[in-house]
């Protein structure tokens, strides 16, 4: 790779070489092949299809998966199909951060384009990683954030915001159905005798797994624990394992696992399982085997690493708990870790292990010297096990300007029942800049005022209303419980304002991400924060469900809901249409004039309870709630939340109530 005036890795993204963006090697072939061809993966089209739309203005992709799935070889390829004029910037560690940044800050002052590559992105966040003002920087500059990361990392990391930002594709383990055939097709017209192997322990194995050798490395470290094997080699390597598990995540040297790996080695009396001589231990350890070119020791500048699939593997078998590291890793990795992002590293790997007392002591020193990163991280981390001491941590945070600490203070008062005092931080956010929290108050909530004199309703039936027969002159109320005609055609006008305002901003912002600051993206804007991103193509199916809705009731029906987005343009149909009644009876006059008046006009709670199953959407516009779209979170689990994700808005509820899929738009 070329480098620029910066310290930082840069060149055109089709010049780039996958293996040195970390791309899994295979087995090296006779003509020093260590790449096998690609074999396109499920998600590619969904991957490609997102940075093509965040190509000129920028945004965050995030692939996730488990170790050796393919994320990284997915967002090359991807990468080089779509953006192959972009400049790459590869910053190598999160200290060149910084650099990178500013580069591509400066490459979009001389209208050049850039991919930020950030593979393994844990390793860019936290302290010393991106802030929220780096991440707005980067997006004014129509930077693509294109990262990985390892899903269970993923599922154990505090908030935060660039990952909030993201995009995310996950890159399945094992293989599917299609993906399988795809692979074998290609084996029928260029054998590869890697790629035939994988096939054979698909069932059991990701072929992209098996490809890097992952599942043998870890049987062979599995097996080398005993007497004529290769205990002291494995020794080595599991003191590698643990320590990287607790958060140090660079390269150890030799001579610190020289120190620590005897604790390892099996049994009471060391020596009875006659372990290797300590230079053979490390050759085996630090050497291809069977052929292949990964090493279950990886060397890496001054040191050495464990393929990163083992750690996978053996948290898959074992699992995060106070007991999987010793004490004696913890110590070390406390003394030694003494940078901002080896304690942050430390600090979230105790977390996920339940060891809050490891991650005080990672982080304490950091926010007793007023770093604010660590203020807030200590919030987050403690709000598990002490209530008071996160309060007391992110209100340190606070004091010291940190915007992102006012919304989390937000979301611990949410979380303890206490909505007065969350709303209040809400605001504080908002009023200091933070997206999210000003989107709350976005949430489409009807008008309750009092309605003008000239469109009260009459009141409900009485003994009055009694004719002579003793027959109510009244409808049948159960005949008759719903939106009234009135309350319909101010609903329907509201739908069609809404839909012609929607397709006349979408000429004006096209695939532009969302920034409330830009008042013109109004309807757009009303939209959850994870719409914000969405191209064109999607707002233009949104816009068209707002013309659905108002297509039912001209033809008489109820506007029922059938997909999300239906159901979110309904709910911002009724705000606005309440707000008509309430604030411009002029406009409402002439709309109802002629239809008879009934006790149940403008009844905004009725028409809720009635026309939507229920208001899950609306939760996506709290605070408290990011990420609850997603399938996997636990409160979208219980609630049996569906199509959430921007993604399945337009997804239809129930098959055989879809919408004619060859209807076409208005406009």
């Amino acid at each position: 790779m070329s480098a620029s005036g910066s310290h930082v890795a840069t060149l055109l993204v089709r010049d780039a070489d996958p293996l040195e963006l970390k791309v899994h090697r295979a087995r090296t072939t006779a003509d020093g092949n260590a790449v096998p061809d690609y074999i396109p993966r499920d998600v590619d089209t969904s991957v490609r299809d997102a940075l093509t739309r965040v190509g000129d203005d920028g945004g965050v992709i995030l692939l996730v998966g488990a170790s050796t799935a393919g994320k990284t070889r997915c967002a090359y390829e991807a990468m080089r199909a779509v953006l192959p004029d972009h400049l790459l910037i590869v910053p190598r560690h999160v200290t060149e951060l910084p650099d990178a940044a500013t580069e591509a800050v400066r490459a979009a002052k001389a209208h050049t384009r850039c991919v930020l590559w950030l593979n393994d992105m844990e390793q860019f966040l936290g302290l010393g990683g991106l802030s929220l003002q780096d991440i707005r920087a980067l997006r004014r500059a129509g930077t693509v954030l294109l990262g990985t990361m390892r899903s269970r990392i993923l599922a154990d990391l505090p908030s935060n915001e660039l990952v909030r930002l993201a995009e995310q594709f996950e890159v399945p383990r094992l293989w599917s159905g299609p993906e399988l055939e795809r692979a074998r097709e290609h084996l029928r017209s260029r054998h590869d005798e890697r790629l035939r192997l994988a096939l054979d322990q698909a069932e059991d194995f990701g072929v992209a797994e098996t490809l890097a050798a992952g599942p043998q490395l870890w049987r062979e470290l599995i097996s080398a624990s005993v007497v004529e094997g290769h205990p002291r080699g494995a020794a080595l390597v599991w003191a590698a394992i643990d320590v990287a598990l607790a958060g140090l995540v660079e390269p150890v040297p030799v001579e610190l696992l020289t120190e620590l790996h005897e604790a390892y080695l099996p049994g009471r009396n060391k020596q009875l399982i006659g372990p290797e001589p300590l230079d053979e231990a490390l050759s085996w350890a630090g050497s291809p085997h069977d052929g292949g070119v990964t090493r279950l020791l990886v060397p890496e500048g001054e040191g050495v690493r464990p393929f990163d699939y083992l750690l996978d593997a053996h948290l898959r078998d074992r699992g995060p708990s106070p007991e999987l590291i010793p004490e004696r890793i913890w110590e070390v990795v406390l003394a030694r870790g003494s940078h901002r992002h080896q304690r942050y590293g430390i600090a979230l790997a105790a977390h996920a292990n339940d060891r809050m007392d490891v991650g005080r002591r990672a982080l304490l020193p950091l926010a007793e010297a007023n770093d604010v990163d660590a203020m807030r991280t200590l919030g987050l981390l403690y709000e598990r096990s002490d209530k008071e001491e996160a309060v007391r941590w992110l209100r340190l945070a606070i004091d010291a300007g940190d915007v992102l600490a006012l919304r989390l203070m937000g979301n611990l008062h949410f979380r303890n029942q206490n909505r007065r005092a969350a709303s209040d931080w809400y605001r504080r956010a908002a009023e200091a800049g933070d997206e999210v929290s000003e989107s709350y108050y976005n949430e489409p909530r009807a008008n309750l005022g009092p309605v003008p004199e000239c469109l009260v309703p009459p009141p409900p039936p009485g003994e009055e209303d009694v004719t002579d027969d003793g027959e109510e002159d009244w409808e049948d109320e159960e005949d008759c419980y719903g939106p009234t005609a009135r309350t319909l055609r101010v609903l329907e006008a509201a739908l069609e304002i809404a839909s012609d305002m929607a397709y006349d901003v979408l000429e004006e912002i096209g695939d532009k991400r969302i920034d409330l600051r830009d008042k013109y993206a109004y309807i757009f804007s009303d939209l959850p924060v994870l719409t914000w991103s969405m191209d064109a193509r999607w707002r233009r199916r949104m816009a068209r469900c707002f013309h659905d809705l108002a297509s039912d009731i001209k033809a008489g029906d109820w506007p029922h809901p059938r997909c999300t987005g239906e159901e979110m343009a309904l709910h911002i149909a009724i705000e606005h249409a309440s707000n008509m009644v309430v604030d411009e009876p002029e406009l409402v006059s002439p709309w109802v004039a002629g239809i008879p008046p009934h006790h149940d006009d403008w009844d905004w709670d009725l028409c809720v309870d009635v026309l939507f199953e229920d208001t899950d959407v609306l939760f996506l516009y709290e605070p408290w709630s990011q990420g609850i779209e997603d399938s996997g979170n636990f409160v979208n689990q219980r609630l049996g939340m569906a199509n959430l994700e921007a993604e399945d808005w337009f997804k239809p509820f129930r098959a055989d109530d879809a919408r004619d899929p060859e209807r076409g738009f208005p406009r």
